[in-house]
């Protein structure tokens, strides 16, 4: 199931084809046809690596040393592609929920073009059929695994979502252009993988400051960068410029050493679901433990003994909405040295009646063994004694 890596790679090109026999050796020459350059001080490699190919350092590297520069020309993207005018003409129809058609239709484009200029990257990709993210897991697996983590409600969404997608938007469009869609890659399978590709491998560039009420910028694949791994203790980043786009060395790097990028804070049910892995405990220093908001709510109302009682709380709760602090999809957020919610949390905790049950309150607070460090003193967690409380709360009377 989910590996602690961030992916498997493996050799030889998508969709079909006899197999290059070293596709790094291919992956590097078009590198340098099309100008992108790699310092000689790293390489790709599989040794060393936590997954398949992955960058490691051939030479000890340090902190704002250039790992690779990749020109525009080189990204991978709704422009770039052979198809990007028609894509363009079309974008009124191809508008959907994710924003993603127009690159996932130059993929399926580029991906069955014998001639495409990317086909060494594509002999990188991952097999198609052996991706681990959860949405290929069996629903009864998923559910099991994935319990009270969030995921498995969150792929169904992706599910209907891509399922809605393609026969809406995406078949039809391919329908229409027999000539650069083979029916090969007139397959919902195929786009459902491709979307799990996209999830997993492309970027987005932010936007900039005085952009902030923009629609977010298309994905788009950028060949390199993705080899890289992910931690939440990387030690390079991504850097955008008009021209193009810098992997950078953060920490340094020994000889010998992988590489590794961020995708972001990245929880660990965000990366099983977007990824296919996690970061094995303690590592991921962005992990978090989500309470869904109803989760409170059904807590609260377990505490209840009249029905004037239930409809205060229900008032209470529509009024926290109003005002935009809780959904019936929130969740809040605990990290490890902080609520990251604590505005909505707190509102949460004063205006519904929780606090009227102080013997729970005062077993809750008994119980929270859990000590932090603060100077030479030491101070009970808050968070421990949230979490405690709503377990408490939420076990059914007997």
């Amino acid at each position: 199931m989910a590996t602690q890596a961030k992916r498997r790679r493996v050799a030889g090109p998508v969709g079909g084809g006899d197999a290059d026999p070293d596709p790094v050796v291919g992956f590097l020459s078009w590198c340098r046809q099309v100008g992108l350059e790699l310092s000689p001080k790293v390489a790709v490699s599989r040794q060393g690596t936590v997954a398949g190919y992955g960058m490691v350092a051939r030479e000890s590297v340090q902190p704002g040393e250039l790992l690779f520069v990749v020109p525009r020309a080189a990204l991978l993207s709704q422009h770039t592609c052979s198809i990007g005018g028609l894509l363009e003409r079309e974008r009124g129809a191809l508008q959907s929920q994710s924003g993603w058609v127009p690159l996932l239709l130059a993929l399926l484009h580029e991906l069955q073009a014998p001639a495409s200029p990317w086909s060494p990257y594509f002999a990188l990709w991952p097999e198609l059929g052996r991706l681990e993210h959860p949405m290929f897991w069996p629903e009864e697996e998923r559910r099991r695994l994935l319990q009270g983590t969030g995921v498995p409600e969150a792929v169904e969404k992706d599910l209907a979502n891509i399922r809605s997608e393609y026969y809406s938007i995406v078949l039809p469009f391919m329908e229409a252009h027999p000539d650069l869609f083979s029916p090969r890659v007139r397959s919902l399978e195929l786009y459902r993988q491709l979307v799990a590709v996209v999830m997993a491998y492309s970027f987005q560039e932010p936007l900039e400051e005085e952009e902030d009420e923009k629609e977010p910028n298309s994905p788009l694949m950028v060949p390199a960068a993705d080899i890289l791994n992910h931690l939440a203790n990387h030690n390079a980043n991504l850097e955008y410029s008009p021209n193009c786009l810098r992997m950078v060395a953060t920490q340094p790097i020994p000889k010998g050493h992988e590489i590794f990028n961020t995708y972001g804070q990245m929880a660990n049910w965000q990366l099983i679901h977007m990824y296919g892995f996690v970061e094995p405990y303690p590592d991921n220093t962005d992990d978090t433990a989500d309470i869904q908001m109803v989760t409170v709510r059904e807590a609260a109302l377990q505490g209840t003994k009249a029905e004037a009682e239930r409809l205060l709380l229900y008032e209470r709760w529509d009024f926290l909405c109003k005002l935009e602090m809780v959904g019936e999809e929130g969740a809040f957020v605990i990290g490890r040295e902080e609520v990251l919610t604590e505005e909505e949390l707190t509102s949460t905790l004063k205006n519904l009646p929780i606090a009227q049950s102080p013997m729970l309150y005062r077993q809750s607070k008994q119980s929270a063994t859990y000590y932090i460090k603060k100077g030479k003193k030491k101070k009970k967690n808050p968070t421990s004694i949230i979490l405690l409380f709503l377990l408490q709360t939420s076990q059914p009377r007997r």
